[in-house]
């Protein structure tokens, strides 16, 4: 009976800690749905957002396992502040999940060096920035992981997206080098890359209304569907399992195969 009673006071004085995420851009689109399976499989999530405060609000409908932060990429004293701010309230990270994106439709011919530099600012840059600020915390987890949301872009390459493509190609390359160099402390780095995903993104670049268009990107597809920022979520989620202890490097193409066609 002594016995049983040091069990309940031990594990009555030492819970399970919480896991924690935070994922940029995750005021809309793919992120909010990372954000929202996470949130559904029990991590506490740092929900951020640049402009639009009012739709990460939408993300978190008040749950008390999301907070909200203003983030902007291009700006290092933000970036070192959300750290700060999760340092004070967890004192550790579980997850980073680099997800935010603009997206900047033109030719080579038809951008110019200052799209260019946007992209590569908020992609590439924010990646690194990110990375190098949430390190100490997730330092402090064991068997953490981060995620870099790319595409299959690299591989194919697309001439209307030459900044994306070329972005894209910089996070998969930095997110080997982290996956080796970060291995020492037991943090994990995935690139998991999505297919044309159906969010109001698309809102900002035109075709979101166009149901053809949709049903045509679907049928391109080996599985005959369009991706849900859900099925990314998943997939996400899946990496932070103990199942993956052992996954470190992946790129996993969440896009029903049609990087293969």
């Amino acid at each position: 009976m002594l016995l049983w009673y040091k069990y309940l006071v031990l594990i009555t004085h030492h819970p399970l800690k919480q896991k924690v995420a935070i994922v940029t851009g995750s005021s809309r689109g793919i992120g909010a749905g990372i954000a929202q399976y996470l949130m559904k499989k029990g991590f506490f999530v740092y929900v951020t957002f640049c402009t639009n405060k009012k739709a990460a609000l939408s993300v978190c409908k008040k749950k008390k396992s999301c907070r909200i932060l203003k983030l902007d990429l291009r700006k290092e004293t933000d970036i070192k502040k959300c750290f700060d701010i999760i340092k004070k309230e967890h004192g550790y990270l579980d997850l980073l999940v680099n997800n935010a994106n603009i997206e900047t439709p033109g030719t080579t011919e038809e951008i110019d060096i200052d799209v260019w530099k946007e992209i590569f600012s908020i992609r590439v840059y924010g990646t690194f920035l990110t990375t190098k600020y949430a390190i100490p915390l997730l330092k402090k987890s064991k068997r953490s992981v981060i995620v870099n949301i790319s595409s299959s872009l690299p591989i194919k390459g697309r001439p209307k997206y030459p900044a994306h493509t070329a972005a894209e190609a910089a996070i998969m390359s930095y997110t080997r080098t982290c996956a080796i160099d970060l291995a020492r402390y037991g943090i994990r780095c995935h690139t998991v890359n999505p297919t044309m995903t159906r969010t109001d993104m698309w809102k900002d670049i035109g075709g979101y209304e166009d149901d053809e268009m949709w049903k045509r990107f679907a049928k391109e597809n080996p599985l005959g569907r369009v991706g849900t920022p859900e099925d990314i979520g998943k997939a996400v989620y899946l990496l932070t399992t103990d199942e993956t202890e052992y996954w470190n490097a992946n790129e996993i193409y969440v896009n029903g195969g049609l990087h293969m066609k």
